[in-house]
């Protein structure tokens, strides 16, 4: 068994979370099964960090679905081999050549999700998961209004419990409340 470091099953610290991890099917946007299974595994303490902005939403009366979280090493490998593009895929690690790492899905330091009602039906939102066009950013002026007022309430709640919003995707956070840790190649 490989190891797994500071990595988490979300569904083992709180079952409440609905979890669609896109790159474990072909509902994606490369149309390939990138992941092995539908797992979620989180840094423990993203993991704490959203908990606490789930339990917001909930008494709110939604629900939060997880799209992705920790991401291995050979998972962005694939990523990159299907569309080798520095705008829309970054570029796997080469790890014997790394001086730093950066806060991202290959530590479990960001997540992806989106809002449901309480029955699971997804909130309108700007765009689709993984939209690579100008909706994808909450500065975009042609987004609807409806998805515009979701997604900016989404991202108060998440930034209110200490996650950082990617601007360029209305569905991606960082937490950056720890010092970045090493890459894994933690297979799910």
């Amino acid at each position: 068994m490989e190891q797994k470091g500071d990595l988490v099953r979300l569904l083992d610290l709180d079952k409440d979370f609905i979890i669609d991890l896109k790159y474990a099917t072909t509902d994606n946007f490369t149309n390939e099964k990138i992941y092995n299974s539908g797992e979620c595994y989180i840094h423990k303490n993203t993991a704490v960090l959203l908990i606490k902005a789930k339990d917001i939403f909930h008494k709110d009366g939604y629900r939060v679905k997880v799209w992705d979280a920790y991401r291995p090493i050979r998972a962005q490998a694939r990523f990159w081999r299907l569309l080798p593009n520095n705008e829309f895929v970054a570029r796997p690690p080469d790890m014997d050549n790394l001086k730093e790492f950066k806060t991202n899905h290959m530590n479990g330091l960001c997540v992806d999700i989106t809002l449901t009602d309480m029955e699971g039906t997804e909130l309108v939102m700007p765009s689709k998961f993984d939209e690579f066009s100008p909706k994808a950013s909450l500065s975009c002026p042609e987004i609807s209004w409806e998805g515009r007022e979701n997604a900016q309430y989404m991202k108060g709640i998440m930034e209110s419990v200490g996650f950082t919003a990617y601007e360029g995707e209305w569905w991606h956070f960082y937490d950056k409340t720890i010092e970045p840790v090493p890459y894994m190649d933690y297979e799910i």
